[in-house]
């Protein structure tokens, strides 16, 4: 697949991300769970923003590199989120099975996202669009490694509130 392609496929799939994590957040009944899909839903218009300007031709320079390098990573925006709320949620709230299939689809997704962002920064023409790639692929690595964590625990315990105080957003 040549860039151009794949950079409509990336487009693509970022405006199908968005309007799963829509939905997703619609139906979860836990704050938690409604909190981190909303999360990877602003991350995905972020990044359906930023590759729209790459296709348009407005070019890998005016994508502010620097900036990118100094957001915060989607583990701390998502654990930032947490902390705000933490006291609030106090409620022992059973995950359901759709939250689950939505976490399972959603795994796959970031997984394929991931991929093909790393097929893109190799094949990237400048050392801007290798950077924004990998940027991207760090990004969607980071939605599935908290998602894979989220669908362990849960499908563990069942129990969203366990899971927060559990503290898998560090890894733990």
């Amino acid at each position: 697949m040549d860039i151009l392609s794949g950079i409509e496929l990336a487009i693509k799939n970022e405006a199908d991300g968005i309007e799963f994590y829509r939905k997703a957040k619609d139906k979860t009944k836990h704050p938690i769970g409604k909190m981190m899909f909303e999360a990877f839903m602003q991350d995905e218009k972020e990044h359906l923003e930023l590759l729209q300007s790459l296709k348009k031709g407005a070019g890998p320079l005016s994508i502010d590199i620097d900036r990118l390098k100094q957001k915060k990573s989607p583990r701390e925006r998502v654990k930032g989120l947490f902390e705000a709320v933490k006291d609030a949620v106090a409620g022992r709230i059973e995950a359901n099975p759709d939250e689950l299939e939505a976490l399972r689809i959603a795994m796959d997704t970031e997984k394929e996202g991931y991929q093909l962002y790393q097929q893109l920064a190799q094949q990237a023409t400048t050392s801007e669009e290798k950077v924004f790639f990998e940027f991207l692929v760090g990004e969607e690595k980071q939605h599935f490694q908290l998602l894979q964590n989220t669908y362990t625990y849960l499908s563990d315990t069942g129990n969203w509130f366990l899971w927060e105080e559990r503290g898998l957003l560090d890894g733990g």
